[in-house]
Protein backbone atom coordinates (compact mmCIF):
# COMPACT_ATOMS: atom_id res chain seq x y z
CA UNK A 1 0.00 0.00 0.00
CA UNK A 2 1.56 3.70 -1.17
CA UNK A 3 2.61 5.67 1.41
CA UNK A 4 -0.37 7.73 3.12
CA UNK A 5 -2.22 7.91 6.32
CA UNK A 6 -4.76 5.49 5.98
CA UNK A 7 -6.38 4.09 8.30
CA UNK A 8 -7.65 5.12 12.36
CA UNK A 9 -9.88 2.45 13.58
CA UNK A 10 -10.92 4.07 17.01
CA UNK A 11 -12.07 7.92 17.43
CA UNK A 12 -9.11 9.42 18.27
CA UNK A 13 -8.48 13.40 18.59
CA UNK A 14 -6.77 14.49 14.57
CA UNK A 15 -4.97 16.79 13.19
CA UNK A 16 -6.55 20.31 12.31
CA UNK A 17 -4.86 19.97 8.50
CA UNK A 18 -6.21 16.41 8.20
CA UNK A 19 -9.39 15.11 6.44
CA UNK A 20 -10.96 12.30 8.56
CA UNK A 21 -14.23 9.71 6.45
CA UNK A 22 -15.68 8.24 9.57
CA UNK A 23 -17.06 5.28 8.38
CA UNK A 24 -20.65 3.61 8.87
CA UNK A 25 -22.28 -0.39 7.90
CA UNK A 26 -22.83 1.25 4.08
CA UNK A 27 -18.83 2.88 3.96
CA UNK A 28 -17.29 0.29 5.71
CA UNK A 29 -18.38 -2.77 3.67
CA UNK A 30 -17.80 -1.08 -0.16
CA UNK A 31 -14.31 -0.32 1.40
CA UNK A 32 -13.46 -4.29 2.34
CA UNK A 33 -12.32 -4.87 -0.81
CA UNK A 34 -8.89 -5.11 -1.30
CA UNK A 35 -8.64 -3.28 -5.12
CA UNK A 36 -10.87 -0.27 -2.82
CA UNK A 37 -8.56 -0.11 -0.50
CA UNK A 38 -5.44 -0.12 -3.27
CA UNK A 39 -6.75 2.85 -5.73
CA UNK A 40 -7.67 4.99 -2.13
CA UNK A 41 -4.75 4.94 -1.11
CA UNK A 42 -2.87 5.45 -4.15
CA UNK A 43 -5.23 8.21 -4.38
CA UNK A 44 -3.78 9.46 -1.09
CA UNK A 45 -0.72 9.31 -1.22
CA UNK A 46 -0.10 9.71 -4.75
CA UNK A 47 -2.58 12.72 -6.04
CA UNK A 48 -5.37 12.19 -8.63
CA UNK A 49 -5.44 9.69 -11.48
CA UNK A 50 -7.33 8.22 -13.85
CA UNK A 51 -8.63 4.68 -14.00
CA UNK A 52 -6.39 4.02 -16.76
CA UNK A 53 -3.30 5.40 -14.70
CA UNK A 54 -4.37 3.59 -11.73
CA UNK A 55 -4.36 0.21 -13.44
CA UNK A 56 -1.04 0.73 -14.87
CA UNK A 57 0.13 1.60 -11.05
CA UNK A 58 -1.97 -1.42 -9.40
CA UNK A 59 -1.64 -4.26 -12.44
CA UNK A 60 -5.33 -3.96 -12.96
CA UNK A 61 -7.51 -3.46 -16.28
CA UNK A 62 -8.83 0.05 -16.59
CA UNK A 63 -12.26 -1.36 -16.38
CA UNK A 64 -11.98 -2.83 -13.28
CA UNK A 65 -10.45 0.46 -11.79
CA UNK A 66 -13.08 2.29 -13.27
CA UNK A 67 -15.97 0.27 -11.59
CA UNK A 68 -14.28 0.44 -8.11
CA UNK A 69 -13.64 3.83 -8.64
CA UNK A 70 -17.71 4.43 -9.14
CA UNK A 71 -18.29 2.39 -5.83
CA UNK A 72 -15.85 4.81 -3.91
CA UNK A 73 -17.47 7.53 -5.49
CA UNK A 74 -20.82 6.24 -4.47
CA UNK A 75 -19.92 5.90 -0.64
CA UNK A 76 -17.88 9.51 -0.59
CA UNK A 77 -14.33 8.28 -0.46
CA UNK A 78 -13.41 9.31 -3.90
CA UNK A 79 -14.52 12.75 -6.19
CA UNK A 80 -13.91 13.71 -9.75
CA UNK A 81 -11.78 16.78 -11.09
CA UNK A 82 -13.89 17.97 -13.51
CA UNK A 83 -11.05 20.49 -14.75
CA UNK A 84 -8.88 17.49 -14.89
CA UNK A 85 -10.87 15.71 -17.60
CA UNK A 86 -10.26 15.45 -21.23
CA UNK A 87 -12.08 13.55 -23.73
CA UNK A 88 -13.59 10.14 -21.60
CA UNK A 89 -10.96 10.21 -19.68
CA UNK A 90 -12.37 10.84 -15.96
CA UNK A 91 -9.71 12.53 -13.01
CA UNK A 92 -10.06 11.30 -9.31
CA UNK A 93 -8.73 12.30 -6.06
CA UNK A 94 -9.26 11.18 -2.71
CA UNK A 95 -12.20 13.12 -0.82
CA UNK A 96 -10.33 12.53 2.40
CA UNK A 97 -6.78 12.25 4.23
CA UNK A 98 -7.92 9.46 6.38
CA UNK A 99 -10.33 6.80 7.00
CA UNK A 100 -11.80 6.01 10.92
CA UNK A 101 -13.63 3.49 12.27
CA UNK A 102 -14.83 2.29 15.69
CA UNK A 103 -14.58 -1.97 15.80
CA UNK A 104 -17.25 -1.51 18.36
CA UNK A 105 -20.16 0.23 16.87
CA UNK A 106 -20.47 -3.06 14.14
CA UNK A 107 -20.81 -6.22 16.38
CA UNK A 108 -24.35 -6.44 16.60
CA UNK A 109 -24.34 -6.61 12.37
CA UNK A 110 -22.56 -10.04 11.37
CA UNK A 111 -21.93 -8.65 7.51
CA UNK A 112 -20.20 -5.37 9.35
CA UNK A 113 -18.20 -7.39 12.15
CA UNK A 114 -16.99 -9.66 9.05
CA UNK A 115 -16.34 -6.68 6.78
CA UNK A 116 -15.01 -4.66 9.51
CA UNK A 117 -12.50 -7.97 10.62
CA UNK A 118 -11.26 -7.79 6.95
CA UNK A 119 -10.69 -3.92 6.99
CA UNK A 120 -8.42 -4.45 10.31
CA UNK A 121 -6.69 -7.53 8.76
CA UNK A 122 -6.13 -6.21 5.30
CA UNK A 123 -4.04 -3.05 7.10
CA UNK A 124 -2.40 -5.00 10.17
CA UNK A 125 -1.06 -7.27 7.45
CA UNK A 126 0.29 -4.39 5.14
CA UNK A 127 1.81 -2.87 8.25
CA UNK A 128 4.15 -5.93 8.51
CA UNK A 129 4.86 -5.58 5.08
CA UNK A 130 6.27 -2.12 5.22
CA UNK A 131 8.26 -3.34 8.74
CA UNK A 132 10.10 -5.89 6.48
CA UNK A 133 10.48 -3.62 3.66
CA UNK A 134 12.49 -1.18 6.46
CA UNK A 135 14.35 -3.66 7.66
CA UNK A 136 15.63 -4.94 4.22
CA UNK A 137 16.40 -1.45 3.60
CA UNK A 138 18.63 -0.51 6.79
CA UNK A 139 21.81 -1.90 6.01
CA UNK A 140 22.16 0.46 3.56
CA UNK A 141 20.25 3.33 4.52
CA UNK A 142 21.38 6.71 5.37
CA UNK A 143 22.79 5.90 9.11
CA UNK A 144 21.21 9.53 10.81
CA UNK A 145 17.46 7.66 9.78
CA UNK A 146 18.61 4.23 11.25
CA UNK A 147 19.54 5.71 14.14
CA UNK A 148 16.07 8.30 14.38
CA UNK A 149 14.30 5.26 13.38
CA UNK A 150 12.80 2.94 16.59
CA UNK A 151 10.71 -0.45 16.73
CA UNK A 152 9.80 -0.53 20.29
CA UNK A 153 7.58 -3.30 22.47
CA UNK A 154 5.94 -2.10 26.22
CA UNK A 155 4.27 -4.61 28.21
CA UNK A 156 1.41 -2.39 30.75
CA UNK A 157 -1.28 -3.27 33.16
CA UNK A 158 -4.02 -0.71 32.62
CA UNK A 159 -7.75 -0.01 32.55
CA UNK A 160 -9.63 0.42 29.10
CA UNK A 161 -10.26 4.16 29.87
CA UNK A 162 -6.78 4.22 30.80
CA UNK A 163 -5.33 3.05 27.41
CA UNK A 164 -8.01 5.23 25.16
CA UNK A 165 -6.50 8.06 27.65
CA UNK A 166 -3.37 7.12 27.11
CA UNK A 167 -4.06 6.83 23.09
CA UNK A 168 -5.67 10.23 23.21
CA UNK A 169 -2.66 11.73 24.31
CA UNK A 170 -0.16 10.13 21.94
CA UNK A 171 -2.53 11.20 19.00
CA UNK A 172 -2.24 14.67 20.02
CA UNK A 173 1.39 14.83 19.88
CA UNK A 174 1.26 13.01 16.27
CA UNK A 175 -1.35 15.41 15.00
CA UNK A 176 0.76 18.55 16.61
CA UNK A 177 3.79 17.31 14.62
CA UNK A 178 1.42 16.64 11.17
CA UNK A 179 0.17 19.56 11.21
CA UNK A 180 3.44 21.49 11.83
CA UNK A 181 4.74 19.51 8.65
CA UNK A 182 1.79 20.97 6.86
CA UNK A 183 -0.79 18.01 6.76
CA UNK A 184 -1.19 14.99 4.91
CA UNK A 185 0.37 16.47 1.41
CA UNK A 186 2.19 18.81 2.83
CA UNK A 187 4.54 21.57 0.43
CA UNK A 188 8.12 20.08 -0.49
CA UNK A 189 9.46 22.96 -0.47
CA UNK A 190 8.79 24.17 2.76
CA UNK A 191 10.01 20.90 4.36
CA UNK A 192 13.86 20.87 5.91
CA UNK A 193 16.17 19.40 3.35
CA UNK A 194 16.35 15.93 5.08
CA UNK A 195 12.77 15.23 5.57
CA UNK A 196 11.29 12.47 4.17
CA UNK A 197 7.92 10.66 4.51
CA UNK A 198 7.43 8.78 7.30
CA UNK A 199 5.60 5.42 8.50
CA UNK A 200 4.24 5.70 12.36
CA UNK A 201 2.62 2.77 13.56
CA UNK A 202 1.00 2.51 16.81
CA UNK A 203 -1.17 -0.54 17.87
CA UNK A 204 -2.51 -1.08 21.18
CA UNK A 205 -4.23 -4.31 22.70
CA UNK A 206 -4.90 -6.38 25.65
CA UNK A 207 -2.60 -9.71 26.05
CA UNK A 208 -4.00 -12.89 26.72
CA UNK A 209 -1.25 -15.17 27.39
CA UNK A 210 -0.15 -17.07 30.76
CA UNK A 211 0.49 -14.16 33.60
CA UNK A 212 -0.50 -11.49 31.43
CA UNK A 213 -1.77 -9.90 34.90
Amino acid sequence: MPDAPTHQPTPTPTPASVTVKRLDGGSLRALAHPLRVRILSVLRGQGPATATILGQRLGESSGATSYHLRVLAEHGFVVDEPARNRGRERWWRAAQDMTSWQPEQFLDDPDEQAAEQWLTGFHSRETMKWLDDWLARRPSYDPAWVAASDQSDYRLVMTPDQVRAMLDELHEVIGRYVDAAGGARPDPAALPADARPLRLLLFAFPRDDEGAR
